[in-house]
């Protein structure tokens, strides 16, 4: 095995990759593309069995092998994604093109404890972070009281505990005690349930959360929808203040190839897909690039603060079912 990590050192996948090479025994290959170099130049030069990185750096890959008309991967059999959400098109187009996704959820304070096996069935592949490895058990908590497990297949906050947990955070007693339940359990931040087989179904990071006049909107829904967009390369879903209703919906979206899309268009797609009327976006900007994080990170909250200041100017829209505006 060749294993290459798209994420730098400092990031918690490749350091997940350096202990899979220690205790596997494979090559370990770091994140050091020359100037001018793309990862896919990276990966395939490598010979790359075994790709680490987060969804970004899929997608980019992908979009990259349709421009140069590549339908195989090298010789990269597993493709490990974790860090963010991972578009359900993503990991179908890995599986596709012969490369077995592997979707992984955990954090730098507990390790990557949750994940799909190469037996697993497509859609739970595809659509879901798999089960807990041996050594850890995951909760779902009631979003306003940690202390209280949330009722079978409801979105709650996700909570874990053990053998792969820290024992806290370095000089910073505060930040441990209140990082923890009262049973002990980490609580990530993050937004999932379980369903019945204990695969988990991550929604959205908790501070990513939209609240529209009371009503609850998870961004990575939106953004896996709008995914599906065949022109659609990458897409981010972020906060606009309203006076009114607190929060509204903005879609950014990256096109492909140099395209323009109109945002109505877009917004018909979501309709067609299936997301509810209550969850669609009242602002839609195409942008070039979006802000990122050294690991690939989409940077929402540089978002939040570009349109803030004026520095991106997204423009109002407003979805009107097609049938109901013939019928007015």
């Amino acid at each position: 095995t060749i294993l290459l990590s798209l994420s730098p050192m400092s990031h918690h996948i490749a350091t997940v990759a350096l202990e899979q090479s220690l205790v596997a025994g494979c090559e370990l290959v770091l994140n050091d593309t020359r100037p001018g170099r793309a990862p896919l130049d990276w990966i395939l030069e490598t010979g790359a069995t075994y790709v680490m990185g987060v969804p970004t750096h899929a997608i980019d890959i992908q979009a990259a092998m349709k421009r140069r008309d590549l339908q195989q991967l090298g010789k990269v059999k597993v493709f490990y994604m974790a860090g963010a959400p991972i578009p359900e098109e993503t990991a179908r187009t890995f599986l596709d093109q012969g490369t077995l996704p592997q979707n992984v959820y955990g954090m730098t304070e507990n390790g990557s404890h949750q994940y799909t096996l190469p037996n697993d069935d497509r859609d739970t592949i595809v659509k879901t972070a798999g089960r807990c490895c041996d050594v850890y058990e995951v909760k779902i908590f009631l979003q306003d009281n940690a202390n209280i497990e949330a009722q079978p297949g409801a979105v709650g906050e996700i909570g874990g505990r053990g053998a792969m947990l820290m024992l806290g955070y370095f000089d910073d007693q505060s930040a441990t005690e209140n990082s923890f339940n009262h049973d002990g359990y980490l609580m990530s931040g993050d937004l999932g349930w379980l369903d019945p087989r204990g695969n988990l179904h991550f929604v959205s990071r908790k501070k990513d959360l939209i609240i529209r006049g009371g009503h609850n909107i998870y961004p990575a829904r939106i953004e896996d929808l709008a995914l599906r967009h065949t022109r659609v390369q990458k897409a981010a879903v972020f906060p606009i203040a309203d006076d009114r209703l607190g929060e509204k919906v903005c879609l950014a979206i990256i096109a492909r190839d140099g395209a323009i899309l109109d945002a109505y268009e877009v917004l018909e797609h979501l309709h067609c897909v299936g997301l509810s009327k209550f969850d669609m976006p009242e602002y839609f900007i195409q942008l070039d690039t979006f802000p990122l994080t050294p690991s690939g990170k989409v940077l929402k909250r540089e978002l939040v603060e570009l349109a803030k200041g004026g520095h991106i100017k997204p423009g109002a829209v407003r979805w009107i079912d097609p049938a109901k505006a013939k019928e007015a």
